[in-house]
């Protein structure tokens, strides 16, 4: 074909695109969207993959367009089709139809020149059941600082770790160490709101490891977020194994309805995940050890199998969430 050939198969490419459902953006350059059924979801199982990945968010987006590659290409030759046929109605033009090679340079040129893009925000808008498992220094000590008495595993009078994740959550509830030391060891029974849950826990706590656990109900965008955060937090650790000296990675607002207990995912075990929390949390990211899908595979455990619980167990209770700007930027 001629060069005037060409620009004047391009005008009329052109014309028709534009007087279709596509939107034009940088002139000659067109986008479509790519339509699904309502029922498409990713599974868990996908999702703990994606979150393993040093780019959550990066990594969704490339399954996705894994996912709807042959979907696009079938939109294209439609619309190659469909332009082909526009065009040989033009009989001054081409009276003879389209030949091989303008078919051919038609489809080319539609290949480079109309993107279909993939149905992305679908499934970040997708509920999903998940675990937030913390760590505040419990890691280090193999998860065992929780075990204290009224647990079978520890040893009535035996002072609380720092560290030990039932302080934190203690502190997150205006409590000091020392008063949660006190209804622990307090036979009587006579603790009650959050602290006598907690003594409760720990008395129906059958493992010598556990972590403090919150069920929340979030959209698979919120839990990317979060592990785009915990990703960007190992790469900035080095050799830091304590949290506390970790850098900042923002936080979570959790209600206080927020199921919470302490939840062994290595044995398959835990408590009664009845602590009842009298104020809403506030979870630093950088003392999340994983906050993981429910059903995923090679992270220990579900809560969901061990105990047998609905999805109703997982509220929507994550009120807030808030990120530095350093991990936005590289995020």
């Amino acid at each position: 074909m001629t060069d005037a050939e060409k620009l004047y198969l391009e005008e009329q490419i052109l014309a028709y695109l534009r007087t279709s459902y596509l939107q034009e953006y940088n002139s000659t350059y067109f986008a479509g969207e790519i339509y699904l059924d309502y029922r498409d979801e990713i599974d868990p199982a996908t999702v703990g993959e994606i979150i393993s990945c040093e780019c959550p968010s990066v990594e969704l987006d490339d399954h996705v367009h894994t996912w709807y590659d042959d979907c696009e290409w079938e939109y294209k030759r439609e619309l190659i089709k469909e332009t082909c046929g526009a065009l040989e109605r033009d009989t001054d033009h081409f009276p003879d139809g389209l030949s091989v090679e303008q078919e051919t340079w038609i489809a080319d040129y539609i290949g480079e020149h109309v993107q279909y893009c993939a149905p992305t925000e679908h499934f970040l808008d997708q509920m999903i059941d998940v675990n937030i498992m913390m760590d505040t220094g419990d890691a280090n000590y193999d998860f065992v600082l929780n075990s204290v008495y009224p647990c079978w595993y520890g040893q009535y009078g035996e002072r609380i770790s720092d560290k030990a994740g039932i302080v934190w959550l203690a502190k997150t509830q205006h409590y000091t160490k020392t008063a949660l030391w006190k209804a622990l060891q307090d036979d009587h029974g006579s603790a009650t709101g959050f602290l006598g849950s907690v003594r409760s826990e720990l008395i129906n706590l059958p493992s010598h490891m556990s972590t403090v656990t919150f069920l929340v109900r979030m959209t698979v965008g919120e839990l990317l977020r979060i592990n785009d955060a915990l990703q960007w937090r190992e790469r900035q650790n080095g050799r830091q194994y304590d949290p506390k000296g970790y850098p900042d990675c923002g936080y979570l607002i959790l209600d206080k309805s927020t199921v919470c207990g302490l939840f062994d995912t290595w044995s398959g075990g835990g408590s009664i995940l009845d602590i009842q929390l009298e104020k809403d949390v506030r979870v630093p990211i950088k003392y999340i050890w994983q906050a993981v899908p429910d059903e995923m595979k090679g992270r220990g455990y579900s809560v969901g199998r061990v105990y047998g619980l609905c999805s109703s167990a997982w509220g929507e209770t994550l009120k807030a969430m808030r990120f530095p700007k350093t991990i936005i930027r590289e995020t």
